[in-house]
C-alpha cells in the first residue's frame, strides 16, 4: 500500500491542492464546498499525471531513480497503468459538480498530462519544458474558476510558470546522463551550460515580476517579506547551478523557494 501512495508524489499533490485552495483565497477571499472539491480534483489528477508519468518513464529510471517503485518491482506495470486511468477519471468525474469550466480544465489537463508522458516529453526541447509549467502553474487557474473569478489568478499563473519552468530545466540537466538516447530534453540538445543560462533567464523574469501582486494591489504587505525570501533562495539556487554546476541541488532550492513562494501569496491574501 505504501508503494500505491508513493507513486503518487504526495507532497507534489498537496502542492497543487494547496495552490487550488490559495487561488480562490486570492480570488474571492472564501472558502466553499467547490473549492475544497477543486482541491481534491487538483490532488488526484495531479497524483494520475505522476503515475502514468513514472510508466512511460520506466526504461530511464531505472537508470535516473532505482529506488522508485517501479523500477525497484513494488507496483508491476500494467497495475500503474490501471491506477493512473482510475485517478484520472476519479478526478474528472469529482469536477462535475464544481461545473462546466472547472469540468473541462480538468479534462483538459488529465489529457495533457497523459499526452504529455506518452509523446511530448519524447519531442524534447523547450516545449516539454513549458508544457509541465502550465500544468504545476494551473492550480491556481482552477481555484479562481472554483471561486467564480479566474481573472484575478492569472499573474500568479505566470510566475508560477517562468519559475517552474527554470526549475524543469535544471532537473533535465541533472537528469542528463540517463535522457541521452531516450529524450531530446533541452540539455540533450543545446548542452548542460547553455540549459542552465536558459533556466537562469526564466527564474530571474519570476524574481523581477514577484512584486507585480502587491504593486496591482492584489496581495497585501504581508506577502513582501516572504516573497523576498523566496526570491533570495531562488537566486541562490542560481548561484549553485553557474558556480558549482551542481543541478541535482539546485532543483531541490527552487523547490523550496516555490513553496516559500506560495506562502507568500497565502499572507498576502490576509487583509
Amino acid at each position: 500500500m505504501r508503494a500505491y501512495l508513493e507513486i503518487l508524489r504526495p507532497v507534489n499533490c498537496a502542492m497543487a491542492a494547496f495552490a487550488v485552495f490559495l487561488g480562490a483565497s486570492i480570488a474571492s477571499g472564501s472558502f466553499s464546498a467547490d473549492v475544497a472539491l477543486a482541491c481534491i480534483v487538483a490532488f488526484l489528477v495531479c497524483g494520475a499525471g505522476n503515475v502514468i508519468n513514472d510508466y512511460y518513464d520506466y526504461d530511464i529510471d531505472r537508470i535516473n531513480a532505482p529506488h522508485r517503485p517501479l523500477p525497484r518491482g513494488a507496483i508491476s506495470l500494467s497495475t500503474a497503468k490501471s491506477y493512473a486511468l482510475l485517478l484520472f477519471l476519479t478526478g474528472i468525474a469529482l469536477a462535475l459538480p464544481i461545473g462546466s469550466a472547472a469540468l473541462i480544465l480538468a479534462a483538459f489537463n488529465s489529457a495533457l498530462l497523459y499526452a504529455y508522458a506518452w509523446r511530448i516529453k519524447r519531442a524534447g526541447g523547450l516545449s516539454k519544458n513549458l508544457t509541465v509549467s502550465y500544468l504545476v502553474a494551473s492550480p491556481f487557474l482552477y481555484g479562481g474558476i472554483a471561486a467564480s473569478k479566474p481573472g484575478a489568478t492569472l499573474v500568479f499563473v505566470a510566475l508560477a510558470a517562468l519559475a517552474n519552468t527554470s526549475r524543469e530545466i535544471v532537473k533535465d540537466i541533472a537528469d542528463l546522463r540517463g535522457d541521452r538516447g531516450e529524450c531530446l530534453t533541452l540539455p540533450v540538445r543545446i548542452g548542460a551550460r547553455k540549459s542552465a543560462y536558459v533556466a537562469a533567464a526564466f527564474l530571474i523574469a519570476a524574481v523581477l515580476l514577484s512584486p507585480l501582486p502587491y504593486i496591482m494591489n492584489i496581495l497585501g504587505i504581508l506577502y513582501l517579506p516572504l516573497v523576498s525570501i523566496a526570491d533570495a533562495v531562488f537566486l541562490y539556487s542560481l548561484f549553485v547551478l553557474l558556480k558549482s554546476g551542481d543541478a541535482t541541488k539546485s532543483a531541490r532550492y527552487i523547490k523550496v523557494a516555490m513553496f516559500i513562494a506560495l506562502l507568500s501569496f497565502l499572507a498576502g491574501a490576509v487583509r
